[in-house]
This record gives C-alpha cells, sequence and structure tokens, in this order.
C-alpha cells in the first residue's frame, strides 16, 4: 500500500507540479489568534524535517517542508521543487567555535559578501520559503559581535528579497539570547530555536522572556546524548526506539502543535542518519536507509493516522536480566542475552540482527561532524522470539551492542545497551 502512494505521488508530481518558475510569495502576518504564515496568500504551517533525501516518503508521510543548513547541495532546492514541498534555506555563518573570529573585519566582511551572493543567486527559487541564517552561533560563544553579522544579512535580504522572510537559528532558548537578538536583529522575522530536551518549556519560555515575534522549532526529537544519563565510565545511555518514537509523537502534539499564537510550524531531526555518540540516536534511518519507527511516528503526526504496514517499535531491552538504563559490565568472553520488549512484533516476521561497535570517545558538540565508528565482528550463538545471545569481546573496554528489528517491509526499530568487559 505504501509503495502504491509512493509511485502515486512520484508520477503525479512529476506531470504537475514543476510548471512554477518565478518565486512564491512568503510573508508573516500577525491577527487576533497570533501569527500566521502565508504562502502565496494561503496559510502555511510547516510540517517539516531535517532533510537531505527519503523525500518520496516525506511527502507520502504528510510532510510539505524540510530544513537545509546550508546552501551547499542546491540540487535539493530542485527537490523539493519535485515533490511539492519547500526549503528552509540555510546560510552559514561561521561559529566561533569553527575558528571564526568576529574581532577580525577581514574575515567578517568576506563572510558577509560571500552571503549576500548566495542570496541573490536563490532568492527566486520557487521551493524557497524562509532564509535561515546560520544554525547555533550561540552555542559555546563569547563574542556577541555575531549578532552584527545576523543582522546586515537579514537587512540586505529585505533590500533584496521581498518575497521571503528572515529567520536566525539559536541552540535552546534563554533570556539573554531572546534580549541580543530582539536589540540587536529587528530585521530578524522569525526565531529559529534548536530544543531537545527544553522543548518541553520552549512554549511557555518563548512568553516569558519576551519574544513577541513568531518562532519555529528548526531541530527537536528526543532528547540529545548531552542531555542523557551516563555510566560510570562515560557511556551515554539512549533509549530503545520505540521509547524515543512514543517521545518525539508526544512532544508534537502536545508542544508543537498546540501553539498555533506563535509557533509557525517546525522541523524534525533528522530524516536520515548521522553519528553522533551512536549512529541511530538522532537519525530516523538507520545507516543502511531503512526507516524506523520514528518515521511511523512523524507520519502519525503529520496526517493524524498510522501508516501500514506500522514498523516494529521496541520498548525496551534488557541484558542479562537487567534494563537499559542501568549499568552493565561483565567479563570477557561469556554469554550475553539480550531480551526486547516489542509488542508490534508479534504480528509481524521480524528478524533480529546483533552488531557490535566500541563506545565513542568523541567530544564534539552541537552537531559538528563525528567519526563513524567501525563495527566489530559478533558471535551470536542464540536467538528466539525477541531474545538474541552474544559472547562478549575478549579484550577489556568499552563497547556497545545494538539490536536491529526489522520486517519483511524494510521497516526497522534499534535499541542498543552500553556494556564494560573487565
Amino acid at each position: 500500500m505504501r509503495g502504491a502512494v509512493l509511485l502515486l505521488l512520484v508520477v503525479g508530481i512529476h506531470f504537475g507540479l514543476c510548471a512554477q518558475t518565478g518565486p512564491s510569495h512568503v510573508e508573516v502576518i500577525q491577527n487576533e489568534e497570533g501569527f500566521d504564515l502565508l504562502r502565496d496568500g494561503e496559510p502555511y504551517q510547516i510540517l517539516g524535517a531535517g532533510a537531505k533525501d527519503h523525500f518520496p516518503l516525506l511527502k507520502a508521510s504528510g510532510a510539505n517542508s524540510f530544513r537545509l543548513w546550508s546552501t551547499g547541495k542546491v540540487n535539493l532546492l530542485d527537490s523539493a521543487l519535485k515533490y511539492d514541498m519547500t526549503v528552509s534555506l540555510g546560510l552559514h555563518v561561521r561559529p566561533e567555535r569553527s575558528g571564526m573570529d568576529y574581532n577580525d573585519g577581514y574575515a567578517v566582511r568576506g563572510q558577509i559578501e560571500q552571503l549576500k551572493s548566495e542570496v541573490l543567486k536563490f532568492k527566486d527559487h520557487p521551493a524557497l520559503l524562509v532564509w535561515g541564517i546560520g544554525n547555533e552561533m550561540d552555542l559555546k560563544y563569547t563574542n556577541l559581535k555575531v549578532w552584527e553579522t545576523v543582522e546586515e544579512i537579514a537587512a540586505f535580504i529585505h533590500e533584496v528579497d521581498p518575497h521571503h522572510p528572515t529567520m536566525t537559528v539559536i541552540a535552546g532558548f534563554d533570556p539573554a539570547k531572546s534580549y541580543m537578538i530582539r536589540t540587536h536583529c529587528p530585521s530578524v522575522d522569525i526565531l529559529g530555536v534548536n530544543a531537545y530536551g527544553s522543548i518541553e518549556n520552549l512554549p511557555r519560555n518563548v512568553r516569558r522572556f519576551n519574544w513577541e515575534k513568531p518562532y519555529i522549532v528548526t531541530e527537536w526529537g528526543v532528547n540529545g546524548p548531552f542531555e542523557a544519563r551516563k555510566t560510570t565510565w562515560g557511556a551515554k545511555l539512549e533509549p530503545p526506539g520505540g521509547v524515543k518514537a512514543e517521545q518525539r509523537k508526544r512532544r508534537y502534539l502536545e508542544l508543537i502543535d498546540k501553539d498555533r499564537e506563535q509557533c509557525l510550524g517546525s522541523y524534525c531531526f533528522l530524516w536520515g542518519q548521522k553519528q553522533e555518540s551512536t549512529a541511530t540516536w538522532h537519525g530516523m534511518f538507520t545507516p543502511d536507509g531503512v526507516p524506523t519507527d520514528a518515521v511511523d511516528a512523524m507520519a502519525f503526526c503529520w496526517s493524524g493516522s498510522w501508516p501500514e504496514p506500522r514498523a516494529p517499535s521496541i520498548m525496551n531491552i534488557s541484558m542479562n536480566g537487567i534494563p537499559w538504563m542501568k549499568e552493565h559490565v561483565v567479563h570477557a568472553g561469556e554469554r550475553a542475552e539480550l531480551n526486547l520488549d516489542c509488542p508490534l512484533c508479534a504480528s509481524q516476521e521480524v528478524e533480529l540482527v546483533v552488531r557490535l561497535f566500541p563506545e565513542s570517545v568523541s567530544k564534539k558538540i552541537g552537531g559538528d561532524i563525528q567519526k563513524r565508528l567501525e563495527e566489530m565482528e559478533v558471535d551470536v550463538v542464540a536467538q528466539g522470539e525477541n531474545m538474541v545471545a552474544f559472547i562478549t569481546p575478549d579484550k577489556p573496554g568499552a563497547y556497545r551492542v545494538f539490536v536491529f528489528a526489522q520486517n519483511e517491509h524494510r521497516q526497522v526499530s534499534v535499541a542498543n545497551v552500553p556494556f564494560l568487559v573487565e
């Protein structure tokens, strides 16, 4: 059924939706109920994801927009047009933590002029929805002059592009950030906020900290690795896939969708995959490109109904009878048993695949690129319904074992357990 829907979407879009050649007119309006985003005069609630691929499934799941962090892959604007979606297009303002010195006038001017040229290049693309000026420049920063760069770019956009609003994107929200942007960036129309655990208080804090313009939740999902509990050896505890999918659904329905007064919509993170402490923490697809139960959760949020068929969804995993949120210390070369709680597995043909990796030691933050870990060989010695056993590594150290529960429709749920070999 899902395949048929995707085929119809692709055919219909190819023949009927690529005629537009000029820019859409996008504007923010304020009325008695709050703020609305209008696209060509019609209300446009952003149902979006941070994405660079898997667009047919994104569209079929009910999304209408995706976010790009830079203009580095401009062909994706055409992909958006092909699938009748829009783009929040990022302008990469270098963060201070990457080595950018905002006291260096030459470097600052060079960056601004480069970004102005990108604005001129892409401002008339019909898929463009909103400009995203920078991403998390406020993370670990000390030089407040970065806001002068944001304001100059936003003001320039207003001069040359009357069709698209401006937005700047910050990491979380607090009174100081609200003050700095209100005071130094009057040409910014929309506040973009990347909020993970802090999303629980975001609608309230937007009002408490006197942000009076609209906002978009530009990244959100499950609590990030930087917010996770750790073992005594420093491994971060990642919830099972089903727990994360339920958290996504609740946060969307109870926090994002309910704030129609100031929130113009959101871009969930991440419609794809990346290494961030683990290979599965934020990604809604596996490294092999298989959709997880997080995709189903977002389809429910966007469309109001569950897709068919459903992905498996692991709600709990234990190792040797100890739940995932506890510490696991084992001996080298011994048998370890993993047990899953996966209610949706009962009605499907599900294959369990075990994968073993060394524990990540990366200290990078803010979405900075992390190196993918090298997979290790694993000796699986027993397997049953929602159970699999393996032999622990011979070498002492920190490891993480993953279980992928995949059905015949190539949908998957993933859970993992970090463990220490003594």
